[in-house]
């Protein structure tokens, strides 16, 4: 069992009825690389995390702190 570790995001994306599948569309990536990141297993890029930010109308500190 992966451990999520960005809650506050995972639970904006569903208030919004966002999948993983949604962010990788957002940050025109995959679901296994949305999958990893989520985990810790691999660092969100600065463009990625202001991506998600505005996305979402949110502060960095609102979504992965």
């Amino acid at each position: 069992m992966k451990i999520i570790r960005y809650p506050a995001l995972v639970g904006i994306m569903a208030s919004n009825g966002e999948t993983y599948q949604a962010l990788a569309d957002l940050l025109g990536t995959s679901t296994s690389a949305i999958s990893r990141r989520m985990s810790g297993e691999v660092d969100w890029s600065l463009h990625e995390v202001k991506a998600i930010c505005e996305h979402y109308g949110k502060s960095y500190y609102e979504l992965f702190v």
